[in-house]
């Protein structure tokens, strides 16, 4: 069993760079999430083993000051992810995530000898890195929810796939209605206003994804978010 969780889930060193290998989880996905974002649950109920096991293995690994931003960001926004799955999976079937009590405030996820929430990762280690676009790729089951990639993301093509997801989200008319006079955006930008201050302002960053251009003088208002699960 040993050599079976080395081989999947082996942690290599080069010099002083830590590297993961997220073949076991981006298989997961693979089978179990569609192109469009859609988590088959009746099929993950029946895969609860393996997901736990990613979960475990996820939990065993400690970021060090070693590791790029790249790596940092791309092991905690899996992390994030492959945890909203499994928590909405042992409490399956539901609605809506907001069904389990405090999901996103639970402390459930196993990480350096403690139990750490989905909002500490969120706002605790993956918001100081400053990186706006990381709310685009982490997943609430939700309608409104930014979409489930169905792979793994990885740390050498992070920057890519971070713009790509931020692209489609805030093309998205389903979750951002954007005109230049009037802009009713998705709740995901007021809950992290304080991400887009300073010279990085909410005007500027839509402005740099849209393909319709805002100004100071638009009208904002925020879409109510949908949690019913997007199936």
């Amino acid at each position: 069993m040993k050599k079976l969780l080395l081989l999947i889930f082996f942690i290599g060193f080069l010099g002083n760079s830590q590297t993961i290998d997220y073949k076991l989880y981006d298989e997961f996905l693979k089978k179990h999430v569609s192109e469009e974002g859609i988590v088959d649950y009746d099929k993950v109920l029946k895969n609860m083993g393996q997901i736990n096991l990613i979960a475990s293995n996820f939990s065993k690994i400690s970021p060090n000051k070693s590791w790029t931003k790249s790596e940092i960001k791309t092991f905690w926004i899996n992390v994030y992810n492959v945890n909203v799955i499994k928590l909405f999976a042992e409490n399956y079937p539901l609605k809506s995530i907001n069904y389990i009590r405090d999901p996103f405030q639970m402390k459930f996820i196993s990480y350096d000898g403690e139990k750490i929430s989905l909002d500490h990762i969120q706002n605790e280690i993956l918001k100081p890195l400053g990186d706006p676009r990381v709310l685009f790729v982490l997943y609430s089951t939700a309608i409104s929810s930014p979409k489930l990639k169905n792979a793994a993301y990885s740390a050498d093509t992070l920057e890519n796939e971070l713009n790509l997801a931020t692209n489609s989200f805030i093309n998205d008319p389903s979750k951002n209605n954007i005109t230049a006079k009037n802009c009713s955006i998705s709740k995901i930008f007021e809950w992290n206003i304080t991400d887009f201050m300073g010279s990085n302002t909410m005007v500027s960053f839509i402005n740099t994804y849209s393909n319709t251009r805002i100004s100071d003088d638009t009208k904002i208002s925020f879409m109510e978010y949908n949690w019913n699960l997007f199936k």
